[in-house]
């Protein structure tokens, strides 16, 4: 019986997303692809990048086939895991070269192919995997009533992740880019055949996923959300006419499976702020529903990419700078209400240094438009900045611009000042001391400090005192901002046990008044904290207050 072995190295890609604690949807595709080929389970096994660390990047059973999929297009930091790296990739191609690898991924334009037996796939690794399976090895494209099978086929293999239960599932509705003229840099536009999946098949591989243990969820792996379902007849300026009944379909059934405890955490991801603009009565629909589907606190992303017009004009970008601010203000209208104490929805921003027509103004421009974002009172969840890195046979990838050190510079001086200026004033406005975040999962600790998130879409880190257990969970008061984070305090707060180092974290008590507040231990009731907080905001006092406890070591 021959073995076959998914080797997962993490993606990072603009429409998906499968570093720790996503899964991607590709291992789950090329499982069911092989299980759908009369491969018996028992006969696949599953490894990720982290298993091949700590083997020293060599198998250490012989397999017949391997199926590694990686890459990132837009690489990020990651708290508590690392995606595989090229120099890894070509580690693992060197050190195993008697085994046959196919390679699927972003990662496939780029790895050493001369060395070991590698099949450097240009189509999908899954239908690869398939017809390898079946014995006609072919690298085609996979069709969407394929997916529908080999999604909900694959569901199993999440029980082989490392950090299963404690995983979200990167879920595909679509791909390909609907409008009719695409951004320069964007590979989706290079997807000829425009696809959208079927709610059915869709929910069928939810459920799928949630019997085995699975309970989160982000529907993500799409350029378009607003373009679900889309008949693609209707254009205006370029954009289709969404089709709310099928994405408040989709919603509607997956708001019934978090109502009643099914899924935990339900986020989306990808939204064209062209699609809004354009349409915006359809798009008003389509938001509502989502609005009161997903988890609150979770992240509608923008590829708004830059406010400088001339860029725009040149990269043939989604929107205008004053369509941005207007697809900003119609989310945050529409899904900016507050659940406990957290909007619901709110747009992220996505801006690109390295577009045609940029000069020493753009950046500047950019923090312009950003700055008059926030004092229109608008919120935005994160502000995402990055270089490009051109994909091949996009039309900006044979430009071959080269970018001067005063050009990179003035990039760096305003990203921090956005940093600085308007990163920390949303945070302040979106996240305000004294809110309780739920569920933190612990993914380090260093001096002295613990740091988790939430398992959810572009969570906020959270910083709270104490060395706290590894892949635990723990509910934290939000007690003050850093640059991209939170400082925190764990909940309930033991007000007899808690260290200094977590009283002077509490704005308005500094090194001495934590001193008399250890001093005067134990506390008989949470009220005699009071006292001590007569300098702290109001709110953020009243929290603490009903938030702590007042047990004694034992």
């Amino acid at each position: 019986m021959k073995k076959y072995l998914i080797l997962d190295c993490y993606v990072d890609e603009p429409a998906c997303l499968g570093v720790p604690p996503f899964i991607s949807p590709y291992p789950r595709y090329i499982y069911g692809a092989l299980v759908c080929a009369g491969v018996n389970p028992g006969a696949i096994s599953y490894l990720t990048i982290d298993n091949m660390r700590e083997q020293n990047f060599t198998f250490t059973e012989n397999y017949d086939h391997v199926f590694l999929t990686g890459g990132a297009v837009v690489p990020g930091k990651y708290l508590g895991a690392k995606i595989g790296t090229l120099a890894e990739v070509n580690r693992i191609i060197r050190q195993n070269r008697k085994t046959p690898i196919a390679v699927g991924g972003l990662i496939n334009r780029a790895v050493d192919s001369d060395t070991g037996i590698v099949t450097v796939l240009k189509n999908d690794i899954e239908k690869y995997a398939f017809t390898l399976a079946s014995g006609d090895e072919a690298d085609l494209q996979r069709t969407t009533d394929e997916i529908a099978e080999w999604s909900s086929a694959g569901a199993e293999i999440v029980k082989k992740h490392p950090w299963f239960p404690d995983i979200i599932c990167e879920i595909e509705t679509g791909r390909g880019c609907p409008r009719e003229k695409h951004c320069s840099f964007c590979s989706e536009g290079l997807i000829e055949k425009i696809e959208f999946r079927k709610s059915r098949e869709v929910l069928d591989e939810i459920d799928s996923l949630l019997k085995c243990g699975v309970t989160r969820f982000r529907i993500g792996r799409q350029p378009d959300i607003i373009q679900f379902g889309s008949r693609l007849k209707e254009f205006r300026n370029g954009f289709p006419q969404p089709e709310p009944s099928e994405v408040i379909e989709l919603f509607s059934e997956l708001k019934k499976r978090k109502d009643s405890g099914a899924i935990h955490v339900l986020n989306v991801d990808n939204a064209n702020p062209g699609s809004i603009v354009n349409w915006p009565e359809h798009s008003a629909r389509i938001l509502e529903i989502i609005a009161a589907a997903v988890t609150p606190g979770d992240t509608l992303p923008f590829g708004v990419e830059s406010f400088d017009l001339n860029v725009v004009k040149q990269n043939s970008l989604k929107v205008t700078p004053e369509e941005a601010v207007i697809a900003i203000r119609i989310v945050n209208d529409i899904c900016g209400g507050r659940i406990n104490g957290i909007p619901a929805l709110l747009p992220g921003i996505n801006l690109i240094h390295g577009l045609k027509g940029e000069t020493m103004d753009t950046f500047r421009i950019n923090y312009e438009y950003l700055a008059r974002i926030a004092e229109e009172g608008l919120l935005v969840k994160r502000i995402n900045i990055r270089k490009l890195h051109p994909y091949p046979d996009t039309p900006i990838y044979s430009e071959k611009l080269k970018i001067s050190n005063g050009m990179t510079k003035r990039f760096e001086y305003y990203r921090e000042k956005i940093r600085d200026d308007i990163d920390n004033l949303m945070l302040r406005q979106v996240y305000p001391a004294g809110t309780i975040l739920r569920e933190n999962f612990i993914l380090e600790t260093r001096d002295g400090y613990s740091m988790g998130k939430q398992i959810s879409s572009y969570s906020i880190t959270v910083k709270m005192p104490g060395e706290l257990k590894l892949r635990t969970f723990q509910d934290a008061i939000i007690t003050g901002h850093r640059e991209r984070s939170l400082s925190t305090l764990p909940v309930p707060f033991n007000i007899n046990t808690a260290s200094a180092k977590s009283f002077e974290l509490i704005p308005g008590i500094g090194r001495e008044r934590a001193s008399s507040i250890i001093l005067k231990r134990p506390f008989e009731t949470r009220e005699a904290l009071r006292d001590f907080l007569d300098n702290t905001p109001p709110q953020l006092a009243e929290a603490i207050i009903k938030n702590s406890r007042v047990e004694t070591a034992q």
